[in-house]
């Protein structure tokens, strides 16, 4: 045989193979465009409409000051039309006028003002308990705790006589999902994970348990994204409310976010939710917090000795009702150091 027809032969051999290799080559395209790579059942579809008698559940509250649809769980916690985060009663409100924005730090230490409450785990520790997980999950359990501890200020420790815990449980649904309270709620708040579920699910539902709500729900959400509300889901439409009342966790909305949904989260016809200004579809959710995440939490969350520095006093300006604060900030009010929380002040110390 001459080179020419070897070489000829060799160049045919390469082309079948390629046309055997390609159906191959598109259906894991198609499977790393589908993979359940965002927050709880909705990005694949799982999500199902509800019925007519569904519907009529949902009744009207405020949350963070927002008018909001949510649903009574069977679990006593109030679901936002389908939404991974679970809300306590505590934490809703039944007219606007119970939500203060930015009270003082006395009147936000008192009982009428926790309508729409997010606390903050003190010690920057969350604190937990295991109950029914399988193997894997627990293994990607674990790799989730060491994406958030490895470059976070945030400590996970198991139970051991702590009132303020949370309970990780199995949901028992067939699938890479998950549900999780928000902020610390002493012993009742709980992370309820598939049977499936991976560590992009599950690092997300740690940033609810930190108090985090969606990123496309900020305020500045349309200088940053566009929402397609005509290929959301009629039952979804509440996901995409902006809340002009949360306290920010960083300065900027971030595509990147652990937080962020996906694309293609509650689309109704296949076509994106939510895009770039541009039209460009955001990145794909992956098992790892983004830069502004880790930036955002460590300003919220502290490393052990930083909020109760002996200069913080002097280094805390005076509480203003003009000035947007964030989680974290802390302020002086009539001789006392008050922190920033989610939606109230906690009290720190005496100025002396």
């Amino acid at each position: 045989m001459n080179m020419k027809t070897k070489n000829e032969r060799t160049k045919h051999l390469k082309f079948i193979y390629g046309l055997m290799l390609l159906p191959l080559i598109v259906a894991l395209f198609l499977a790393s465009c589908t993979s359940e790579d965002v927050v709880p059942e909705t990005e694949n579809a799982v999500v199902e409409k509800p019925t007519l008698a569904e519907e009529s559940q949902f009744i009207t509250k405020y949350f963070l000051g927002d008018e909001v649809k949510v649903r009574l769980e069977e679990d006593g916690t109030y679901s936002l039309a389908g939404s991974d985060a679970r809300l306590f009663e505590e934490q809703l409100s039944d007219t606007v006028e119970n939500f203060g924005e930015n009270p003082n730090p006395e009147e936000s230490m008192s009982a009428l003002s926790l309508g729409g409450g997010v606390r903050k785990w003190t010690n920057s520790t969350i604190v937990y308990t295991i109950s029914g997980l399988s193997g894997s999950v627990r293994s990607e359990l674990q790799k989730s705790f060491d994406e958030w501890s490895s470059k976070t200020n945030i400590r996970f420790k198991e139970r051991t006589n702590e009132s303020d815990y949370i309970t990780i449980s199995s949901s028992g649904s067939n699938s890479n999902s998950g549900v999780a309270t928000l902020g610390m709620n002493g012993s009742r708040g709980f992370i309820r994970l598939g049977t499936r579920a991976t560590a992009v699910v599950i690092i997300h539902e740690i940033g609810h348990t930190l108090g985090y709500i969606h990123e496309q729900n900020r305020s500045d959400r349309d200088s940053y994204v566009r929402i397609n509300f005509d290929n959301i889901q009629d039952n979804a439409v509440d996901q995409f409310f902006k809340s002009n009342s949360a306290s920010l966790v960083t300065s900027q909305l971030d595509i990147n976010s652990t937080m962020m949904y996906g694309s293609f989260t509650f689309s109704k016809n296949g076509r994106p939710t939510i895009t770039d200004l541009n039209g460009n579809l955001l990145p794909q959710r992956q098992a790892r917090i983004s830069s502004l995440d880790i930036a955002g939490t460590n300003a919220i969350y502290p490393s052990e000795g930083d909020s109760t520095d002996t200069d913080a006093c002097s280094a805390a300006e005076p509480w203003s009702p003009n000035t947007r604060y964030f989680v974290g900030d802390q302020v002086t009010y009539r001789g006392r150091l008050y922190e920033r929380d989610f939606t109230r002040w906690n009290f720190i110390k005496n100025c002396g």
